[in-house]
Parts: structure tokens; C-alpha cells; sequence
């Protein structure tokens, strides 16, 4: 009698670990498939919130681990929603009373003083983020103050969301998108 096993993984396939013994589901990426009495799959360790790999301490490597076949399911991608956080050169929109300003993102500080992972790994949601200023318009100038220098801010993650920018096209050159429909509103 031939055994029919659960699942069929290919290479490529994104699969979360069912049990395991570490208290935590790890999700990896098929990069090798062992036959015989108990087939295990050779994975890449992924971050389950944006399926990037992980590496180890020195960044030299990718996270590896081995685990049995009927351990794992296949990971549905859909379900995943790749989450949008501020990073450098960034184009954001501040919401203060009534009004709007514009943004770009040039800097993370943390509010006690000690040094921010957002540098590397992205906004972690307790910096202070760091802005200069911008006017929306076609070619998103700074904007200045009556000295002649550039105008910063600093704001936290409230009031704060992402602009889509439009790339130069036969209109004008970058700029954000439905500009004037946020500042009639």
C-alpha cells in the first residue's frame, strides 16, 4: 500500500511551519526537498510580516533551518499584506488642525536620545521622524524660511500618511498625487 502524502511543495513554495517546538510559527521558503522514509524540506527563514529573509547576526548569511514535510503547510501569499512603513526619502503628509504640510523624510530620532534601528530596518513607530519641508506642486520645491533656509519638522507616526508621487510626464514634472484635491478639503 502506497502511502499519499498531505501536501506537494515545490521549490519556490512559501510554507509556515505547523508545530513547533520553539513556541512560534517560522515561515520559510523551499530552497531544498530530501526524499526517503521522512522527507524534509531545507527552507530559508523568512519575516512573516513582509516575507523578507532573515539573516544571521552579521548579516553575512541567510537563515536556514530543516524541517519535516508533514510539519508544514503552504503559506496562501494573498493573506499577506505588505505593510507600508516610512523610510528615508520618503513623501508624507502631516494633518495639523485643519490644514496640510508636505514632507520628506530625512532622519529618525529617538525620543530619549539613544540610537534608532529606523536607519536600517525602516520606521519602527516610537522615532520622532524628521522632515523638510515641501510644497506639493509640480517639481516638489522646499520650502524656505524668511532667512533663505530650509524649513524642517518634526512629527511622530500620528496624523502622518504616505503620498503616492507621479513620475515627470507631458503635465509637468513630480508631483503628489490629487495635490489640489487635499489642499480644497
Amino acid at each position: 500500500m502506497k502511502r499519499v502524502l498531505p501536501h506537494t511543495f515545490e521549490l519556490g513554495d512559501i510554507v509556515v511551519e505547523k508545530n513547533t517546538s520553539f513556541g512560534r510559527k517560522r515561515v520559510g521558503e523551499i530552497v531544498f526537498i530530501t526524499e526517503g522514509k521522512r522527507p524534509k524540506l531545507r527552507l530559508i527563514e523568512l519575516s512573516p510580516r513582509s516575507l523578507c529573509p532573515k539573516f544571521n547576526g552579521n548579516y553575512a548569511r541567510l537563515r536556514h533551518f530543516s524541517t519535516l514535510r508533514e510539519n508544514c503547510r503552504k503559506l496562501r501569499v494573498i493573506n499577506i499584506k505588505k505593510r507600508k512603513v516610512f523610510q528615508l526619502g520618503d513623501v508624507i503628509r502631516h494633518r495639523r488642525h485643519s490644514s496640510f504640510r508636505f514632507g520628506l523624510i530625512v532622519g529618525f530620532h529617538h525620543p530619549d536620545g539613544l540610537y534608532s534601528d529606523s536607519w536600517e530596518k525602516g520606521y519602527n513607530g516610537k522615532d520622532m521622524i524628521e522632515c523638510v519641508e515641501i510644497s506639493g506642486r509640480s517639481g516638489l520645491p522646499r520650502k524656505r524660511d524668511t532667512d533663505g533656509r530650509i524649513k524642517k519638522f518634526e512629527i511622530g507616526p500620528s496624523n502622518a500618511k504616505m503620498c503616492e508621487v507621479l513620475p515627470m510626464d507631458q503635465n509637468g514634472g513630480v508631483r503628489i498625487k490629487d495635490y489640489y484635491l487635499l489642499i480644497s478639503s
